[in-house]
């Protein structure tokens, strides 16, 4: 268990140096222009998304890999660790989403705020009751709340990332969108494998 805690550290850890690395060779030019200030958060914007939904994914196929497999590969162990550095790179997400409202000039889409706001305090609500404590005190509800915040958070990068691969061919959004319908394909295996063998 120490030993967990000790891995699971380093890995929040690592993500935030992988955090600060970004911004370290982001593009900036000095001195800073308008146009400079949203090619920097653009960059930010990509990188801080592409490491939570990695982070994320990594989370949501941890169980069902090992119902499907019978080894976890460490991943259930890490999961909550691996929620929590996916809930760090998304914070500094929104700091850019922040950003980018204020210094784009382009018209704000109410619906995709509601819905992405929704997504952040789920994701905030998942990692304040990422604790033993907290799993003994909400019962059946913290399972409940931290499926639903999974499957919630899952949509809203898909949505994301499919948008931007059918509308600008990038390869970095199809192949996040490609990883995340494998993991889906990886939870319903699972769920269906489970389901057939207590009917068997």
């Amino acid at each position: 268990m120490k030993t967990d805690k000790t891995v699971g550290y380093a890995l929040i850890g690592a993500t935030a140096v992988g955090l600060v690395s970004a911004l370290a060779v982001s593009p900036v030019a000095l001195p800073m222009s308008s146009e400079t200030t949203l090619e920097h958060i653009g960059y930010m914007l990509r990188v801080t998304a592409r490491m939570a939904f990695v982070m994320l994914l990594l989370a949501y196929v941890a169980r069902p890999l090992g119902q499907l497999s019978g080894r976890t590969f460490g991943l259930m162990r890490l999961r909550r660790y691996l929620g929590l550095s996916a809930a760090l790179s998304h914070t500094v997400h929104l700091g850019y989403v922040c950003a980018y409202l204020l210094v784009s000039s382009d018209p704000t889409n109410w619906i995709t705020v509601v819905f992405g706001v929704a997504a952040f305090g789920l994701m905030w609500v998942m990692a304040l009751t990422s604790n033993n404590r907290a799993q003994r005190a909400m019962g059946l509800w913290w399972r409940r709340v931290h499926l639903v915040g999974m499957h919630y958070i899952w949509l809203i990068f898909m949505q994301t990332f499919v948008g931007v691969a059918l509308a600008a061919s990038s390869g970095w959004a199809q192949a996040m969108s490609v990883l995340g319908f494998v993991a889906l394909a990886v939870r319903a295996s699972a769920w269906l494998s489970q389901r057939f063998s207590r009917t068997a």
